[in-house]
């Protein structure tokens, strides 16, 4: 059993890192620990330790968590990796990254945060742009940046026949002022005027579900499900919307293009108009759009699999010596 030092980040992340053979032990960098009313608590969450409590040595590993907006010496969001990076410097850490880089700028302040650790990103096209070309490598001498894309397990999402499933487009967005751009805000703020469009979070029309069996049933009960972030790296609301049997119509970006066929599986929108064009179309013929989304929930339980993701992050485990 791996002994695994991290802290709490993106908890639905989290939640899904917890498959690993694992004992997970959080830092108590800020409140809560854990979320409850996001996902359960996993079976090998073993606890949490103030700062000053944790003794390094006694973990095989450390993560560390980052996105694009963490690149300021002052900046509070970039803390927790900083206090993690110190008290873990004598084992192994691997640096989570969720999020792509805003310019070059922004990149170069990051790989200042980084330095040679190695890093797991969670889109192919992320890890490339943070690379930036230069072929960079790890203090293991690897390529510093590798690809890990998320794995559920399949069975925890079902899917509602055609008849129960509620004739509207969903979508799961969230964001502030820093992340208007990156979430897709304005598309869905414009959108929302002109479709029947569920908008669950902060900045829209329906709050956040109370608890993780509230949200899987909004999903296995929704026709349509809407993600309009282009720079988000495999956004997890997406794949779950799949593995739900959603019929799910979402803008190209991040390798999108991997995992939906265009009109099979899902359907792949440029722009406002296209997209329009197709969320009416949809439901215009639910029938259509309900065997789509049969068709991509298929695609999902097989390229999205729990055991594929524990076996990717196995490997970059071994590589760097942890197991």
């Amino acid at each position: 059993m791996i002994r695994i030092l991290d802290y709490s980040w993106h908890q639905v992340h989290s939640y899904r890192l917890h498959a690993l053979p694992a004992e997970f032990t959080y830092a108590i960098f800020r409140y809560p620990i854990w979320n409850e009313l996001q996902r359960p608590v996993p079976q090998n969450f073993v606890g949490a330790l103030l700062p000053d409590e944790i003794d390094a040595r006694e973990f095989d590993l450390a993560l560390l968590h980052l996105d694009q907006w963490c690149d300021t010496s002052n900046n509070i969001r970039a803390l927790p990796y900083r206090l993690m990076n110190q008290i873990a410097q004598d084992i192994p850490r691997v640096v989570i990254m969720h999020g792509t880089p805003d310019s070059e700028e922004n990149r170069r302040s990051i790989l200042g945060l980084i330095g040679d650790l190695p890093v797991v990103c969670n889109s192919f096209r992320a890890a490339a742009e943070w690379d930036g070309g230069e072929g960079r490598r790890d203090c293991y001498g690897l390529p510093q940046f590798r690809t890990i894309i998320h794995g559920y397990d399949a069975d925890e999402f079902w899917s509602n026949e055609l008849e129960t499933r509620r004739r509207e487009i969903v979508t799961v967005c969230s964001g502030g002022n820093i992340s208007r751009e990156y979430h897709g805000l304005p598309l869905v703020e414009r959108l929302k005027r002109d479709v029947p469009l569920a908008w669950y979070g902060p900045r829209g029309d329906r709050p956040w579900l109370p608890d993780y069996i509230s949200y899987r049933r909004m999903l296995a009960s929704s026709l349509i499900y809407f993600s309009p972030t282009r720079r988000a790296p495999m956004p997890g609301a997406r794949t779950e919307a799949m593995l739900s049997g959603c019929c799910v119509v979402t803008v190209p970006g991040n390798d999108v293009e991997r995992y939906i066929e265009d009109e099979k599986t899902g359907f792949i929108v440029v722009d406002y108009e296209e997209a329009h064009a197709v969320l009416l179309a949809l439901l215009d013929n639910p029938a259509s759009a309900w065997e789509i989304g049969q068709a991509g929930r298929e695609v999902a339980r097989e390229m999205f699999r729990k055991e594929r993701f524990v076996g990717d992050w196995l490997r970059v485990l071994e590589a760097i010596g942890v197991c």
